[in-house]
């Protein structure tokens, strides 16, 4: 038997890696139209995304329903990149305790999109894809935490994420005939695993003074694993599984296998700081500070490796021409770097009355891209992102005894603009050759939110 070692999928592929809609998106109305600028004094059902330690904040029960949109429209050079538009619904619960003074709380957050729970899609490893943006949207997000309350201006909270990859195997056996096709014979046996992995995340808020309120989260790193492995044939010369090509009266035994494993979704290690500051009731003001550890990042181009084995018959030792085994493909350095993100946002509370609160909020935060300058034979395109944010609430407090406690109704809208960004190949003969990227996003939602005294 002759054999070949045959680079990756023979053809050299990799799958989009991005990270979770939250990173891209947000989570809850409110928080979103203040552009995430909530760490320090979050107290919805989206601390359990920005800060657990808010779940305990106020201690009352929050039960939070939304849903969210956005559509993308992304650009290389003038062709749309056809980046899939996203939607779904998210669910925030916190659940209060008490022992005495000492308060604590359990929290459930959800993310799901309503198209898909979960979205892979491999592309040439040359083909430009927007790293951060094509397969990012489309996960399901599921944390819980619980959070403590020792002393009246400190609440400490923690907990874990979850999110699975998967590992698939598939095997063909039997007889393929090259001459007619509807005498093969072949068996094919397919098992696929999904692997749950899990990541933490904590978070602390202090409130030392009257109207200021700090904060500091921490959200683990992640990396979703694509494995698959394929066989044709077999190695343990049991003539049960081999896999034969018939062509006339001469038949070729060979064995073939096939693996692929990637990175198809990554979240960086991510520290926020923030404060937020209420000179009066009517106003509170949040600014943020995100530190992304893109320099950990894995590259979606993955390991392949094919191994081909080949019977080849005496009478076709001078027609069939086995080439020196290929190395296998490996994965590449992305080389991105670390980052910070700026964020801001601003609440005014316009009017209030016993029954009846109005709030219009405006946020913005400005993501400079980790992702280097694509001159060589890879294309992971992002470009900086700008996003301005818009929102109102109205909280419906005179609800007793229908409801003791408030309703809340919250909408946002978010504008991203991904300036142009020019990638410009070493190369003159690259076969993708320079491009210019640019685009925008557009994104709204919903929340509907009951608290419970």
């Amino acid at each position: 038997m002759r054999k070949i070692g045959i680079i990756a999928l023979v053809l050299g592929v990799a799958v989009p890696a991005a990270a979770q809609p939250m990173d891209t998106y947000g989570m809850g109305s409110r928080s979103v139209a203040l552009a995430g600028a909530v760490t320090a004094d979050v107290e919805d059902g989206s601390a359990n995304y920005y800060n657990p330690a808010g779940i305990v904040r106020d201690g009352r029960l929050h039960i939070q329903l939304g849903w969210f949109g956005a559509a993308h429209d992304m650009y290389l050079n003038e062709h749309s990149s056809a980046i899939d538009p996203t939607h779904g619904v998210l669910l925030g619960l916190n659940v209060p305790g008490r022992v005495d003074d000492f308060r604590f709380g359990f929290g459930l957050g959800v993310h799901l999109n309503d198209q898909r729970v979960s979205r892979t899609r491999t592309l040439p490893r040359a083909r430009p894809r927007w790293e951060m943006y094509d397969n990012r949207p489309h996960r399901a997000y599921l944390s819980t935490h619980v959070a403590i309350q020792p002393i009246e201006w400190l609440r400490i909270g923690g907990g874990i994420a979850f999110l699975s990859y998967s590992a698939n195997q598939l095997r063909i056996r039997g007889t393929l005939n090259a001459l007619q096709p509807q005498r093969s014979t072949l068996e094919h046996e397919l098992s696929g695993e999904l692997i749950t992995i899990r990541y933490p995340q904590v978070g602390i808020q202090i409130g030392p003074l009257e109207g200021f309120d700090f904060g500091v989260t921490y959200r683990g790193e992640f990396a979703l694993d694509n494995k698959l492995e394929a066989q044709v044939g077999t190695t343990d010369g049991n003539p049960v599984n081999e896999t034969t090509i018939v062509a006339g009266n001469i038949a070729i035994n060979g064995y073939f296998y096939l693996l692929t494993q990637s990175v198809n979704a990554y979240v960086p290690h991510q520290v926020s700081f923030a404060a937020s500051w209420q000179p009066i009731p009517e106003l509170r003001i949040g600014v943020e500070l995100t530190w992304l550890m893109w320099s950990l990042y894995i590259s979606p181009i993955g390991t392949s490796r094919v191994i081909l084995d080949i019977d080849v018959p005496p009478e076709l030792q001078d027609t069939i021409t086995v080439p020196d085994r290929i190395p296998d493909l490996n994965p590449e350095p992305a080389n991105f770097q670390d980052r910070v993100v700026p964020r801001i946002g601003v609440e005014v509370t316009p009017y209030r009355s016993a029954d009846l609160a109005f709030q219009a909020r405006a946020g913005y935060f400005y993501e400079n891209s980790p992702v280097p300058a694509q001159t060589t034979f890879t294309n992971l395109v992002d470009t900086d992102r700008h996003t301005w944010s818009l929102g109102f609430g109205v909280d419906l407090l005179g609800l007793r005894p229908l409801l003791p406690g408030f309703l809340s109704i919250d909408a946002h809208v978010a504008y991203s603009w991904l300036p142009e960004r020019a990638m410009v190949k070493d190369s003159p003969i690259d076969p993708v050759g320079d491009y210019v990227a640019w685009g925008h996003m557009v994104a709204g939602g919903l929340s509907l939110e009951a608290g419970f005294d």
